[in-house]
């Protein structure tokens, strides 16, 4: 791919943040409005439930221990059952991991729309490059030809933008 001039991508910046200026309430409103009911009260439930059936599967494990202590069951059997059990644990384990790394991000997401959001209701349109602000809310920038690149923002969410030569 040819090179793209920096001022390029600095020009579609500023354009992007223009269009979320003017259109913060279509924009951004409806994304927080929308991440503040999702990750609430489904995943806390989620995540408590993970836990309950961890310690249900502890439990067994235990209840397994004693059986084959006093003698009730074959070493195959224990083998073979407590097994099982380590798997479901670990099953559940990484299960939960992945549902708190979710609702953590989600809350991070949040919390940098709320930004996004303040910043652009208090902001007037911009004239020119700002790399302050640029730090602040873009994560990266993808290319995906050289008329289109997009700013993935650090609260998740990816705009397009058209480059202007």
């Amino acid at each position: 791919m040819k090179y793209i001039p920096e001022s390029h991508f600095e020009y579609a910046f500023v354009t992007m943040m223009n269009k979320l200026i003017f259109g913060h309430e279509i924009i951004l409103k409806p994304l927080l409005a929308g991440l503040r009911n999702l990750n609430t009260d489904d995943s806390i439930v989620s995540i408590r439930e993970l836990d309950k059936k961890l310690e249900e599967n502890m439990e067994q494990r235990n209840v397994l221990v004693g059986l084959m202590t006093k003698g009730y069951l074959e070493p195959a059997v224990y083998n073979k059952s407590n097994n099982e059990l380590l798997q479901e644990a670990e099953r559940l384990r990484r299960q939960k991991e992945s549902l708190s790394h979710f609702f953590n991000c989600d809350t991070q997401h949040l919390n940098e729309v709320n930004e996004l959001l303040h910043f652009t209701t208090k902001a007037n349109m911009l004239d020119s490059f700002n790399s302050e602000i640029f730090k602040c809310f873009v994560e990266r920038i993808i290319v995906y030809s050289r008329t289109e690149i997009g700013f993935e923002l650090k609260c998740g969410i990816t705009l397009k933008e058209r480059l202007v030569r």
